[in-house]
């Protein structure tokens, strides 16, 4: 069977309009921006395949500078999209600066190099070669664990690291060997390949875009069956989980843990006062204070209305005092201006110490000291620890309460 490259470009750009006409329908709508980024890609490529078929026709002419020209553009925006949408996906993505450099500078080198063969066509393929690279260096080392575990990252990365190769010796050849690549549609044995390769990578990056798609939408739903939606902390759910986790963990290996549960003093009050909208934004101002305040390993959680609890990890009674008062003065500094008025919280907290403890004993003891903070004044901590093993002044505070 004979291919010529005219063949293989139609047949590519048929392929690029219908998954762009289909990827609506499979998709649907209220797409997350990676989602949508990656869906607006597969079109913007489609676009500029469409006007480098239809520059054909005034080869050399102007028209044909204007199409390829808008063609270079369109790829170049389409790569930096894909790039966008990795980003939203993993993280952070490595060399994002080099590569708005490149979607700017390829179309515009482009242009201007129209007239000589050798330069345009060397400039764009090399450029867009490096960024098809940085495009598969992107595809590596997600932020956390939690995404990206799945094998389209693999594919994608395969994708374009073989059309990075075969871009980046299609610019050599046209750029310095002008006689094995006169011109676009050249039937040399490279294009022929390079032709074939943007088909079939085509199909597998774009089953990789969908296998991206699906394994957001269940992070999405994990995250929405362990979170609290008002705060953005686990839920009773996400808590009994990885606190269970970090439990275990600690007494493997010995180390002190803190467990703190906290009150909101008067609550009630603040919503009938105030009303429970402004009750709502004072349950996410102090959520956002609790993150502020965790460090790496520590975790909370909202529990129900107004109680939270809180797990530190290598935290001993006396790093269970420091990180509440630093939320407290946190507290204090904050809610006045978030809210016009003073709040304040009462916590009880427990330390374990035993291998056999399991979560419930553990938040049981933090949950009773809880209670006696909040009937001595509320406004402070109670440690369920023993008065004989506490640091003096929490021993003292623990005599006051009482």
């Amino acid at each position: 069977m004979q291919l010529d490259p005219t063949t293989l470009i139609v047949i590519n750009v048929v392929n690029l309009l219908a998954m762009s006409l289909t990827l609506p329908l499979i998709m649907g709508q209220g797409l997350s921006p990676a989602a949508r980024d990656a869906r607006l890609s597969l079109v913007l490529n489609g676009l500029a395949w469409v006007a480098l078929i239809f520059s054909g026709f005034w080869r050399e002419q102007w028209p044909d500078w204007v199409l390829s020209s808008i063609a270079m553009a369109l790829l170049s925006v389409s790569n930096l999209l894909v790039f966008l949408a990795l980003g939203d996906w993993l993280g952070p993505r490595p060399l994002g600066r080099l590569l708005r450099l490149l979607v700017l500078a390829m179309p515009v080198g482009y242009a201007l190099s129209f007239q000589s063969y050798p330069v345009r066509v060397g400039w764009s393929n090399l450029l867009v070669a490096a960024q098809l690279a940085i495009l598969a260096r992107a595809t590596l080392q997600p932020r956390t664990p939690e995404f990206g575990r799945g094998s389209w990252r693999f594919m994608m990365c395969a994708c374009f690291s073989v059309m990075a190769v075969l871009t980046a010796l299609r610019g050599i050849l046209g750029a310095w060997f002008t006689e094995l690549y006169p011109f676009f549609r050249a039937p040399t044995p490279l294009n022929l390949v390079a032709l074939v390769a943007a088909n079939v990578t085509l199909v597998l990056g774009n089953i990789a875009v969908l296998a991206a798609w699906r394994e957001e939408a269940e992070h999405q739903l994990r995250t929405l069956v362990v979170t609290d939606p008002l705060t953005g902390l686990l839920n009773r759910n996400g808590w009994a989980e990885q606190a269970g986790k970090t439990l275990r963990h600690a007494q493997r290996h010995g180390h002190p843990l803190s467990l703190l549960m906290i009150d909101l003093d008067h609550f009630k009050h603040i919503n009938d006062t105030h009303g429970h909208e402004t009750g709502d934004v004072a349950l996410q101002v102090f959520g956002k204070l609790l993150l502020r305040c965790l460090r790496a390993g520590d975790m909370s959680a909202r529990l129900g209305g107004e109680e939270f609890c809180v797990l530190l990890a290598h935290a001993d009674t006396q790093a269970a005092q420091a990180f509440d008062r630093r939320l407290r003065a946190k507290l204090a500094a904050a809610a006045p201006v978030a809210l016009n008025f003073a709040m304040d919280f009462s916590s009880g907290h427990a330390l374990c110490t035993d291998e056999e403890e399991t979560l419930e004993s553990l938040m049981a003891r933090a949950d009773a000291a809880l209670y006696r903070a909040k009937h001595a004044g509320r406004g402070h901590l109670v440690s369920d620890e023993p008065p004989a093993t506490l640091p003096p002044t929490l021993a003292d505070n623990d005599l006051r309460a009482a």
